[in-house]
């Protein structure tokens, strides 16, 4: 509404009463009207916290957060991007840290964990958007890695075994096992072809679960039967390898007409379904340690060194692995 008379009508307007109390209200109906309102401004987005930030310690959230990382974090601030980071790198410190102190995975698999916290602490120190506080605790963090780094390694070839003992195995029904007759002259590679395992690492009683749930179905089930768990040794994606049938046995993994396909075969399992992933480094390089260290014990060439696929119509241990066998052992 133009809210201004022409000139020309003001100056023939009378001043009468009428014209008057026209102009009044004209006047005070301009100088009451309220602007149109504003259109509001757009919404801040939402970004929403990651569920991982205030989660205690575990296996699980290290395994989140390098999702997270990967796949979200530039939807982020910087600083929460550092925070995962930082927390990262610190759980993979302290659990290398029990794992030593408990012998509970390789001198070797623990090294390259605690060398990929030293590398992230080492970024994070050279980030421009970590703040002094970030980086106190990555200066913190970076002195515990190397100082794991320069620990002592026990006088070992490598393989350190979570015992029978330790997982709590039921005892073995001796009546429905065979003796190791002659030496053992192959080794043959499987997976365990279960979800529940972690795929990157997981606490040892999470590991110690699923193996003893594979041992009470390998006795229990009533279309096996056996007096043990079936494979001799186990790898979880942390590299901790379990004792599994004790070796004065024979194992019960390779199948064929009674049984001829396990005679003088190791059987090892790596825990995982690797139908459509590959193992963890950390599982892999324990399972080159384990081989090797079989191999020069029992004198059994590379060429006996086999995936369970070589025996039956199977996808077992998956296309990864066996992949991996072929080019390590052929």
């Amino acid at each position: 509404m133009n809210c201004t008379l022409p000139r020309r009508i003001l100056r023939r307007a009378r001043l009468t009463a009428p014209a008057l109390l026209f102009l009044f209200g004209f006047f005070a109906a301009c100088n009451t009207m309220k602007p149109p309102p504003m259109a509001p401004p757009d919404p801040e987005p939402v970004v929403v916290e990651p569920i991982w930030l205030k989660q205690p310690l575990s296996w699980e959230k290290l395994v989140a957060i390098e999702e997270w990382l990967q796949n979200e974090a530039a939807k982020h601030r910087p600083d929460l991007r550092i925070e995962a980071e930082l927390q990262l790198n610190d759980g993979r410190v302290k659990y290398s840290q029990q794992d030593l102190e408990k012998g509970t995975a390789p001198p070797e698999t623990v090294q390259m964990r605690v060398e990929a916290a030293r590398d992230g602490f080492q970024a994070i120190l050279a980030d421009p958007d970590a703040g002094p506080g970030a980086k106190t605790r990555a200066k913190i963090g970076l002195q515990s890695a190397l100082a794991l780094l320069d620990s002592p390694r026990p006088p070992h070839p490598g393989i350190s075994l979570v015992k029978r003992a330790q997982w709590k195995a039921k005892p073995s029904r001796v009546e429905r096992l065979t003796h190791l007759k002659g030496a053992w002259s192959r080794i043959t590679v499987h997976h365990s072809d279960e979800s529940k395992s972690s795929q990157t690492g997981g606490t040892l009683e999470d590991s110690q679960e699923v193996v003893r749930a594979i041992q009470k179905f390998h006795m229990d089930d009533a279309e096996h039967g056996w007096g043990d768990v079936g494979y001799h040794f186990l790898i979880d994606s942390a590299g901790r390898i379990f004792e599994g049938r004790p070796l004065e046995w024979q194992g019960a993994h390779a199948g064929g007409a009674g049984g001829i396909n396990n005679q003088q075969n190791i059987g090892i399992c790596m825990l995982g379904d690797f139908l459509r992933r590959p193992p963890t480094p950390a599982a892999l390089k324990s399972l080159e340690l384990l081989i090797d260290s079989l191999s020069n014990q029992y004198k059994i060439p590379g060429s006996r060194v086999y995936p369970h696929s070589h025996f039956t119509t199977t996808q077992c241990p998956g296309p990864a692995l066996t992949a991996w066998l072929k080019n390590h052992y052929r």
